[in-house]
């Protein structure tokens, strides 16, 4: 018997503040060497128990599939699969705040708050290392999205090294019209034929380790941004020239990230972004991932 029937779950997108591809593993997928960061813009999923054995996934916006291509379904079996529990009728409505195909990890969020809704709706008191362990089946970003934070990812993303978080600051987003696919991103990546600049991923560290935001920022680089779109090279350079003391595209894009030390300079930036953009927001560093706020 059950003590609880629906939960609500919160699940922070994240920035990436550095990303480094470091090659190729023999199942094709890149690995990588990045530097992740979770922020307060986030998804709101309501996850219920159904009287049928249907699995049913709503959302907010109309660009994210409603079907079994939405990562929350993957999540979802692989909960089961994991526990040896019965797949179960479930109702999964995502009030959904993170733009889709922006490297904002809003996919890996919403699975990271499936897994976390679960695992409370049926009581099974999952230790974190197992929890990670079933985020990493469903897809790289999971794991972090699950602990939130600040930490180092390498290989696909499995090896987390938790790092100390920004101090307090402001970040500006800015997603283009037009988004990207992480395995279109990655293809474009593979065929670029100029020389690819690299962050330094040890100096971003130390960087964190210090504090010292304008040193955070002069760290903040990827491997993605010899492919950036014009839109997101744009936007980029009106939050520099805003003041941000450092931007960079998260993930594989298209969204850029912009690092403030005051809240006037931040907001004043904002405002010149919305003249170029309609996707915009303005963030704070957050030292979680996803987590349960209502449980009935």
């Amino acid at each position: 018997m059950y003590y609880c029937n629906r939960v609500v779950v919160e699940s922070c997108g994240k920035v990436n503040l550095s990303l480094d591809i470091t090659g190729t593993g023999e199942d094709g997928y890149h690995m990588l060497e990045t530097v992740m960061q979770s922020i307060d813009l986030r998804d709101v999923l309501l996850i219920g128990k159904r009287d049928d054995d249907e699995m049913r996934v709503t959302c907010s916006n109309p660009d994210a599939p409603e079907d079994d291509a939405n990562i929350a379904f993957k999540a979802a079996k692989e909960f089961f699969a994991a526990t040896g529990i019965e797949e179960q009728g479930l109702s999964i409505h995502i009030d959904k705040s993170i733009p889709v195909e922006a490297g904002l990890a809003g996919g890996s969020a919403d699975a990271a708050a499936v897994l976390r809704g679960l695992d409370r709706l049926f009581e099974t008191s999952l230790s974190p290392e197992h929890l990670l362990e079933i985020g990493l089946s469903v897809g790289a970003d999971v794991p972090f999205c699950l602990s939130g934070g600040c930490a180092l990812a390498e290989g696909k993303g499995e090896f987390l090294t938790p790092l100390r978080s920004l101090p307090a600051c402001y970040i500006t987003i800015a997603k283009p019209p037009e988004g990207m696919s992480t395995k279109y991103a990655y293809k474009l990546f593979d065929d670029y034929e100029g020389e690819v600049i690299r962050p330094d991923t040890k100096k971003m560290i130390a960087a964190l380790d210090s504090g010292l935001l304008p040193e955070i920022g002069r760290q903040m680089f990827s491997a993605f941004s010899g492919i950036m779109k014009s839109e997101s090279i744009m936007l980029s350079g009106v939050m520099v020239c805003s003041g941000a003391l450092g931007s960079v595209v998260s993930g594989s894009g298209s969204a850029v990230a912009g690092l403030f030390d005051n809240e006037k300079t931040a907001k004043n930036c904002l405002g010149l972004l919305r003249k170029q953009v309609k996707d915009c927001w303005l963030c704070r560093p957050t030292d979680y991932g996803a987590r349960i706020i209502h449980v009935s």
